[in-house]
């Protein structure tokens, strides 16, 4: 189960938590990444204490360009595009993100880690030093959905922004005992130097103030999921397939 659907899972009514258990279990990963190119962009750009935006630019030249190709498919030029968006949606609110005078480098690749006898999968985008070998990490959000941007009403645009901190904030905790997995080899686990970086709200979103509860709910979810694990079944589109 990867940590965006668990975070989603522990802020979801039943009925959309069966959702996600189901597409946890049976749907397949998409053979192209959503926004593939402009997360490889970021990292890089991230990982290089330069932080050289030309190299950024390069990167939307060329997605500029594969998009405009005459007989490209629509689907592709759709996706060079939303990259574009990505790109430039981090570069308006890199000020507001804070991430510029932080110490980051390339994360290792990570195993899963067990909780509760779920297997769940944290990718960290970055990782984040501070002194006396303390260690953090961040994620880069990039998904759209939920998107605050897309509603008229405010209302609705701010019961987004909601949902998108929610999970921003299990989110970190997720990230916090996927370092304290490593066993110090990383550094110390802090959970200070953890965050969520949402270039969509334009936000760093650290650890909440009910950070140990978080983490005490996130080993209850595990738990329950692990009993329900065995007994989802395919639905009808599924099967299809």
């Amino acid at each position: 189960m990867s940590a965006t659907a668990l975070a989603e899972y522990l802020i979801l009514q039943p009925d959309g938590q069966e959702t996600i258990l189901h597409d946890s279990r049976y749907s397949r990963p998409p053979i192209v990444t959503a926004n593939g190119d402009a997360m490889r962009a970021l990292r890089a750009y991230n990982w290089d204490p330069r932080r050289d935006t030309t190299a950024l630019d390069t990167v939307k030249k060329a997605l500029t360009d594969r998009a405009a190709v005459r007989d490209v498919k629509p689907k592709t030029r759709d996706e060079a595009l939303r990259c574009i968006e990505a790109i430039n949606l981090f570069l308006r609110h890199e000020n507001a993100l804070g991430m510029r005078p932080m110490a980051l480098s390339e994360p290792p690749r990570f195993d899963v880690i067990d909780i509760e006898g779920v297997a769940v999968s944290i990718h960290p985008d970055v990782l984040v030093s501070g002194g006396a070998r303390r260690i953090g990490a961040a994620i880069l959000r990039v998904a759209k959905a939920p998107d605050p941007d897309a509603c008229k009403l405010d209302e609705t645009k701010r019961r987004r922004g909601d949902h998108r901190r929610e999970m921003a904030r299990y989110m970190v905790a997720l990230l916090q005992m996927l370092l304290e997995a490593q066993d110090g080899s990383l550094g110390v686990p802090d959970r200070d130097l953890c965050f969520v970086a949402d270039i969509r709200l334009g936000e760093r979103i650290g650890p909440a103030p009910d950070h140990a509860i978080r983490l005490r709910a996130i080993r209850g979810a595990c738990r329950q999921i692990a009993n329900l694990w065995p007994t989802i079944t395919p639905r009808p589109s599924i099967l299809k397939k």
